[in-house]
């Protein structure tokens, strides 16, 4: 009784604060929810560009908001550039530039050095290209910036840290297996671009395959001022971090080996049904196909697309439909990778309950069916346009946000402003543009279809979606 006495004592004490705030509130202030706003205008800020002497363009840009430096270096070194039989090397060697020792200093100094600074410097490894950043305190940035520069120029590969990386990654690959998303995914991504290194994905046996030799040829090959571009952002003056980036990573020479023959992309790849037998009491259900190249019109207008279809989260007709409606799914939705040099890859996917299986396959190629050839009404594309562009103010949270990205684009080879133009394009497409572009990329009859779970509790067998391919657990 006493609590609960007190705790009504206390809602009255904050109802009678918030009445007396109230009577103290000035009678010329006006309504607040009568009150309007014009439309925020953000402007991203400009980074100064400058090349130095050995060709490395760096994108700098000040911000004395905090006493800190940090940067980036992306490099043209990405994992497609992985040969069949050592897949995972790109990313391999990204690892060991950090944690593998640079510039004659053993890991464990380089770690001393960083915590006694404050700083980090990772590094990391994608399809699409290598990076190697470092974070500082301004006033101790003289002595973080030759160790980010070893890490990216000089790494030295020790060997008892090669082979503890090769542990890692082979529990990691081991692991796969026990998260059913993730050997969806990873199947998935290998079957829609078979035959093209985007899709492939490291196996205990090319993980082995990887030796030290193999780190420093492809660091040798593909890690040179040819293939590298810089973003720095912080507390500093340009001119003087220009000058200082000029003395020390511009006198870095080495020659870019040519890049490797990478095989073409299938861009029609055979439709199938695959399915992983795992006794689970839930179903991964992916479906999907190659789509189109990033930042093309038929992108710009798919993208819209994909929002109405599923990537729009709640509103999205995927999500309205088969979870909303039904409750047959407790995560559903679609999404397009971004390819650049090669198409990127539509997916939709649900998690259902095993008995709901095939249910809720045939409603994601109903909906798919159904955005393809009845296209989209005018207030789900104004909906998904406000969409597209609020969500894009997220990738300008910083200055540091703005920077980098204007460094990726010139290593991607993209126009700049590229982003730019596309939100423009997205506020002006149609109906019309939206169902052309639904028409291109998908394919009810080019679908790949990929789940994972436990046939024996299926709704109905997977056979009644198309011919049905048993992928074997490693």
């Amino acid at each position: 009784m006493r609590r609960a006495h007190a705790v009504r004592a206390a809602f009255a004490s904050v109802l009678t604060a918030l009445a007396l705030q109230a009577q103290a509130q000035p009678a010329d202030w006006p309504d607040p929810t009568a009150m309007t706003f014009p439309p925020i205008q953000f402007q991203a800020p400009t980074p100064q560009k400058a090349v130095l002497s050995n060709g490395i363009t760096v994108y700098l840009a000040e911000d004395h908001s905090l006493p800190l430096v940090q940067g980036v270096a992306y490099v043209e070194a990405p994992g497609v550039y992985d040969p069949p039989d050592k897949v995972g090397l790109a990313s391999f060697t990204a690892q060991l530039l950090r944690d593998g020792g640079a510039g004659g200093q053993r890991p464990d100094a380089i770690d001393e050095q960083l915590a006694y600074l404050g700083a980090s410097v990772e590094a990391s490894s994608s399809d699409t290209y290598a990076s190697v950043s470092f974070s500082s305190l301004a006033s101790n940035i003289d002595q973080v910036l030759p160790l980010w520069q070893d890490v990216l120029t000089r790494p030295d590969f020790a060997q008892d840290r090669i082979e503890v990386e090769r542990q890692r990654q082979l529990e990691a690959i081991r692991r796969v297996v026990d998260n059913p998303v993730q050997l969806a995914v990873s199947e998935f991504s290998y079957r829609v671009a078979e035959g093209h290194p985007s899709g492939a994905y490291p196996t205990a046996d090319t993980i082995n395959a990887i030796q030290r030799s193999d780190l420093v040829a492809f660091h040798d090959a593909y890690y040179a001022p040819a293939s590298t571009v810089v973003a720095i952002t912080g507390d500093f003056d340009a001119q003087q971090m220009l000058a200082t980036l000029d003395a020390t990573l511009g006198a870095w020479r080495h020659p870019l080996a040519p890049s490797p023959q990478v095989p073409a992309f299938n861009e029609h790849p055979a439709p199938k049904v695959y399915f992983v037998q795992k006794d689970v009491q839930q179903s991964i259900i992916l479906v999907g196909q190659p789509a189109v190249r990033a930042y093309t019109p038929a992108y710009n207008a798919f993208t819209v697309a994909d929002q109405i279809l599923g990537a729009g989260g709640f509103t999205s007709r995927l999500f309205t439909d088969i979870r909303t409606k039904r409750g047959l799914a407790y995560s559903t939705g679609s999404q397009i990778t971004q390819g650049f040099d090669y198409p990127g890859i539509f997916l939709a996917y649900a998690f259902t309950r095993s008995d709901a299986t095939g249910q809720v396959l045939q409603l994601i190629l109903d909906e798919i069916g159904r955005l393809r050839d009845q296209g989209v009404t005018p207030a789900e594309l104004s909906q998904a346009r406000e969409q597209i562009v609020n969500q894009a103010v997220f990738r300008d949270t910083s200055v540091a946000a703005t920077t980098e990205r204007t460094a990726r684009v010139q290593l991607l080879g993209l126009e700049p402003g590229y982003f730019e133009t596309y939100l423009q394009t997205v506020q002006s497409i149609t109906p019309a543009e939206v169902q052309a572009a639904a028409r291109q990329v998908l394919n009810p009859d080019g679908l790949i279809i990929m789940v994972v779970g436990n046939a024996d509790a299926f709704d109905e067998p997977l056979s009644d979606f198309g011919q049905v391919v048993t992928i074997p657990l490693q």
